[in-house]
């Protein structure tokens, strides 16, 4: 059966791995993928995957260029999928917007099985209109979550969806291979890496920072990631407030692929402080690395991470638990070791793109069948 999975992000944004992880396992599960993407991707080859950059200049433009380039990209793609005679699509979607709808209905007028991955079902920019998510929900045959909060968050909408199945995100190990632990000699190095927003909490984390060094503790923070409609000058005038210049190193820019694997080589601790999330990337990225990870109790963290098991957790929103998390991983890294072991057997069973591709490739056929 062929399929065409339809991402235009792809190698702009990081979006790739996930992209190749899925067709890796769809194609591993006697599926042929049609990926169609942007330009800015690195094609990689794998079994029954052929990539079609199909999305072309769409992210370095303006606006009205952009929002053009994205409606064209999808129509092509449909046309090259039908003239291949494909039947199901995939999609995948971070919010739904009019021009999402738009897609929705040619996709649908062009006789196709629709399946959307929803990556955030609430927008974290608040601008997504709830009657066109309620109208792009009844033009889809199936909607996929990563996760059971996303699932329950969906579920309170009270849209009508035909069909919503929770297939989890899958790990990094196609792509990276992992990194030794180093032992920290007299400074503990804190990583907080990927796209900072508001909701991800980088203020509660600095001011973290600043509780543990006055009690005495020698720690750096590495901020590796671009600012995304948020303030930068509030976090820089934030740092020198709490006068951690010293003990903070910014890298406030886009990270490409070649330089990540450096940055938590660095690491001994990566902290995912986030006030909102449906699914992290970051997070499953780290315990693909071999890094142990620190994250703030979301449901969506605690379906993956038991605290001091395959991970540590802190209370949410809550300084002092973070700061006192921190110094607590500090005085213990005796049981680091035992934490990132386990992480790794989670990842490689639960979090496997061969299972991922067979549980996508089932929800395929029952929907074609």
């Amino acid at each position: 059966m062929k399929i065409a999975l339809i991402e235009p992000i792809g190698g702009h944004g990081g979006m790739d791995y996930y992209d190749y992880g899925l067709a890796y396992g769809l194609g591993c599960n006697d599926l042929d993928v049609l990926f169609y993407t942007c330009d800015k991707t690195y094609i990689r080859c794998f079994r029954s995957v052929d990539t079609i950059l199909m999305f072309k200049k769409i992210w370095d433009t303006n606006i009205i260029i952009k929002t053009f380039q994205y409606l064209k990209g999808h129509f092509m793609s449909f046309k090259d999928a039908k003239k291949k005679k494909v039947r199901l699509i995939h999609l995948h979607f971070f919010t739904f917007r009019f021009i999402d709808y738009l897609i929705l209905i040619i996709a649908k007028k062009m006789n196709f099985i629709i399946i959307v991955t929803v990556h955030d079902i609430n927008s974290f920019n608040k601008k997504a209109n709830l009657s066109i998510e309620r109208g792009c929900y009844k033009l889809i045959d199936g909607a996929i979550v990563h996760n059971n909060s996303s699932y329950n968050d969906l579920n309170k909408k009270n849209i009508t969806i035909k069909k919503i199945t929770i297939i989890p995100h899958g790990n990094y190990n196609l792509f990276i291979k992992k990194i030794p632990l180093k032992r920290s000699d007299n400074v503990f190095t804190l990583l907080f890496f990927g796209q900072i927003k508001k909701v991800k909490g980088l203020d509660i984390l600095l001011n973290s920072i600043k509780l543990v060094i006055d009690k005495g503790y020698k720690i750096k923070l590495i901020i590796a990631g671009k600012v995304w409609k948020s303030d930068l000058d509030y976090y820089i005038n934030l740092i020198k407030e709490l006068n951690i210049q010293s003990a903070v190193e910014t890298n406030f820019r886009y990270i490409p692929d070649e330089e990540i694997a450096s940055f938590f080589s660095k690491a001994d601790l990566v902290v995912l402080p986030y006030l909102e999330i449906y699914q992290s990337g970051v997070l499953l990225l780290t315990m693909s690395y071999g890094r142990p990870v620190l994250c703030s109790d979301l449901n969506a963290f605690k379906e993956i991470i038991i605290d001091k098991e395959n991970g540590f957790l802190f209370e949410n929103k809550n300084k002092d638990s973070l700061a006192n998390s921190i110094i607590d991983i500090i005085d213990n890294q005796c049981i680091v070791d035992k934490v990132v072991k386990n992480a790794d057997r989670l990842i490689e069973s639960r979090y496997n793109w061969l299972n991922i591709g067979k549980q996508t490739a089932d929800l395929y056929h029952s929907l074609l069948d």
